[in-house]
């Protein structure tokens, strides 16, 4: 018999899952050593949210942006992190509407006929939240992925946006 893996997860997070019925089983945490915290519980339930209302779906990573903000500080605020943020997602050439800065947790609101959106959150530590929500009948889960990794690497990787 396989034994049961122990789930790391905040007591607030799991009253909270109780509370708005998530299965914490399906999410990944975000917390020090993959600990489910709060806002991975809350993000599942925006999602949860989102779909029952019209075919939505999302994703979210959160990104090392150290290299990027030390590479801005040297710049002396001639470009700041969501203008970059901003020039990143234009440099994806997809049909995903960049919705500016992100709150850590909550999916963007895609617009009526629209195919995807995108947020990033504030850097905090040296790390930021990009958030992709996509219409699932529009975009593959295959395709937002990639989208979102493609953001990943461009903000984790500044230099790349000069070649």
């Amino acid at each position: 018999m396989a034994e049961k893996m122990r789930l790391h997860v905040s007591p607030y997070a799991r009253k909270t899952a109780r509370e708005l019925g998530v299965v914490l089983e399906t999410l990944t945490g975000s917390g020090p050593n993959g600990r489910i915290v709060w806002r991975d519980v809350d993000a599942a339930a925006k999602t949860a949210e989102n779909s029952a209302a019209g075919g939505v779906a999302g994703y979210y990573t959160t990104v090392d942006v150290r290299e990027l903000l030390a590479a801005l500080k040297t710049l002396d605020g001639a470009l700041t992190f969501p203008a970059f943020a901003q020039r990143a997602a234009e440099r994806l050439s997809v049909p995903a509407r960049f919705a500016g800065d992100g709150i850590e947790g909550a999916l963007p609101v895609l617009n009526e006929g629209e195919i995807a959106a995108m947020t990033v959150g504030d850097p905090t530590d040296g790390h930021a939240q990009v958030h992709l929500a996509y219409d699932s009948g529009a975009m593959s889960d295959e395709a937002a992925a990639k989208l979102l990794r493609s953001m990943k690497g461009l903000l984790e990787k500044p230099l790349t946006m000069l070649t």
